[in-house]
């Protein structure tokens, strides 16, 4: 890199502090409330994006699936995101906006009742602070510092004190509004360095054409749009039982404390109202399975024609005039230097995956920080004042990031391990919890402790100690089928065997969250009319309806890239149709849900009373 690539960089470093900094007198306004939630003021669109820059950690990691695994290699993360992100916005969105609440913990002990609830909560803020949290932070910082490494010639201390100090900076003292206006911006720069990258990479490596007919000749099925339907994978393909699992997954993930529950359920609570955060969320859904990763696909399948993985150069010998890369992680950076870029370009693309990290950093931080906050120091200091709520809430961030620095020092390795971890394993134990707790009100707080206790340990036993990570010898399909079995079984026994909550703690939660499944006792004993109770059917249908829209989406967005234009016709018509259709029914129900619920209570902190 020369001077004006760091000068590039540099630039962008500033502007996110500044645009952080600039939000510091709306965080602080109101202590705690302002600082994570942005006084519930984020309209659909910021929610829509910030949310989609969270989930762009990196870019490196798409590049690297698509140089293993081939066009398919989407499947891997699509497969659950297409049902989870509309059931996300059709279910979970409004209950979180209408519970009022600042962190996911705090509905515990407004589902369950009594001193055990008090103590799940404050044992699931711990496990999602000081676990969840930090795994997914040191996971996206080594990935990070190892996909930039080759080209700006750092250490990964080096990278974590530049790159995360600053990030740090602004996130310490601007809170949510400050991560969300540095989102946007991250956002913007992601796309327009992403897709400059990719219509050079294509143009100095023979068009597309050509990058086409030479993948096609060296590994034909790695332009395969859908995996193969077989009972084993074959060389580095993906296994059908996989993909099964991963849509399996889809169902619950949206309660995940890594997605419907973690800093995307933070938008959903900061939203102005209802509405907002299902919009926001719909949006959402084009934005991150489609629009952010287009230039990246093009990037990968430019890799994936020059670049053969040492894992295939073992079982099969190399192709004339391909160069073995020991280590996919380092592709995206491998193709950097490959290409001949103006001056300055080679900053912009470091920015964009400076972009992709510390949107994703702070949004984590301060995610963490909200449960230390708001769900461990609260209630040790119920009278703190807004300033020491503030300077808390800095320092818990601060010291998050330090742990999670060691994590990924120390401990992050074997990328590919650790991509389907963080993404399915370290949350596939916890994922009916999240059914159990809307849809069943016979679920109490015990079955709740057992989740939170038991599931990241036994998520990391089984895939590091037991090895299912290790796919030559046990398909990931069978390490996410064995955590989830295991966690059906013991949820549902634990409940069934401890006492149901109390009526007076289920109706008041009731009346708040207004959830769906079932509550028929619950609503029996509250005697609320079903005008107050979400229709089921309706919900069922317009999730359907979501998640056909979505699919059409991906399976226009792959096809559109191997020139299968009946399938991109097809897809893109089914998006629009169904989604559109889904847009109508939505606002129509908010609309009419607003009427009739305009006198049931809901509010916790300044703005109990307020809709803006």
């Amino acid at each position: 890199m020369g001077w004006i690539d760091w000068m590039v960089v540099a630039v962008v470093i500033v502007a996110s502090i500044l645009a952080g900094m600039a939000v510091v007198r709306i965080s602080s306004r109101h202590g705690a409330v302002s600082y994570f939630t942005g006084d519930r003021n984020l309209p659909w669109w910021a929610i829509a994006i910030s949310n989609t820059a969270t989930y762009q950690s990196g870019n490196g990691p798409f590049v690297m699936l698509i140089l293993v695994y081939g066009l398919a290699a989407n499947w891997l993360w699509w497969s659950s995101w297409i049902i989870w992100m509309p059931l996300v916005a059709i279910v979970w969105a409004p209950m979180w906006r209408r519970m009022r609440i600042m962190t996911t913990a705090e509905l515990i002990t407004l589902r369950y009742g009594g001193r055990p609830a008090a103590i799940a909560r404050k044992v699931y803020a711990m496990v999602c602070c000081f676990g969840f949290s930090v795994l997914l932070i040191g996971y996206i910082t080594g990935f990070f510092a190892k996909t930039i490494a080759p080209v700006v010639r750092m250490s990964e201390l080096q990278i974590l004190l530049i790159f995360g100090g600053t990030t740090i900076l602004y996130t310490m003292f601007g809170g949510l509004m400050g991560v969300v206006v540095t989102e946007i911006l991250h956002f913007v720069i992601l796309m327009i360095g992403c897709t400059i990258f990719m219509f050079i990479a294509v143009s100095q490596h023979g068009g597309w054409a050509h990058i086409l007919e030479r993948i096609a000749a060296i590994r034909p099925e790695a332009l395969a749009q859908i995996p193969p339907v077989s009972a084993a994978a074959p060389d580095n393909s993906i296994e059908m039982f996989t993909i099964i699992i991963l849509l399996l997954q889809g169902v619950f993930f949206a309660g995940s404390p890594t997605a419907g529950e973690g800093s995307t359920a933070q938008r959903f609570m900061a939203a102005r109202n209802e509405g907002h955060a299902i919009a926001g969320q719909l949006f959402n859904c084009f934005l991150a399975l489609a629009l952010r990763i287009l230039p990246l696909i093009g990037v990968g399948l430019v890799a994936l024609s020059i670049f053969w993985p040492a894992s295939l150069a073992k079982v099969m010998p190399t192709p004339e005039g391909m160069t073995v890369i020991q280590d996919p992680v380092y592709a995206w950076a491998e193709l950097i230097k490959r290409c001949t870029l103006p001056a300055g370009l080679v900053g912009l693309l470091i920015s964009v995956e400076v972009a992709a990290y510390t949107s994703t950093l702070s949004a984590l931080i301060n995610w963490g920080g909200s449960f230390v906050i708001n769900d461990i120091y609260r209630p040790l200091d119920p009278h703190a004042s807004v300033k020491r709520e503030i300077w808390v809430s800095r320092f818990a961030t601060l010291v998050l990031f330090l742990a999670a620095s060691v994590v990924a020092i120390l401990f992050v390795k074997q990328m590919v391990g650790w991509f389907m971890f963080i993404n399915s394993a370290m949350v596939i134990f916890l994922l009916p919890l999240s059914f159990f707790r809307f849809f069943w009100w016979r679920f109490n707080v015990w079955g709740e402790l057992a989740a939170i206790v038991l599931g990241l340990p036994l998520s990391i036993f089984v895939w590091f100690v037991l090895d299912f990570q290790n796919t030559a010898v046990h398909p990931m399909w069978q390490g996410l089928g064995l955590l989830f079995g295991l966690s059906f079984l013991v949820l549902v026994v634990v409940s069934l065997l401890t006492p149901a909550e109390s009526m007076e703690t289920l109706e008041q939660f009731y009346k708040r969250c207004r959830p769906p499944g079932f509550w028929g006792p619950v609503r029996a004993h509250a005697n609320l009319t079903s005008t107050v109770t979400p229709s089921g059917r309706s919900l069922i249908f317009n999730s359907i309806l979501g998640v056909l829209a979505c699919l059409g989406l991906v399976r226009a967005t792959n096809a559109v890239f191997v020139g299968d234009w009946e399938t991109t016709i097809i897809g893109l018509a089914t998006t629009f149709l169904l989604g559109g259709w889904l847009v109508w029914r939505v606002r129509k129900s908010v609309t009419a849900a607003s009427n009739s619920t305009s006198g049931i209570i809901v509010g916790s902190d300044i703005e109990q009373g307020k809709e803006n």
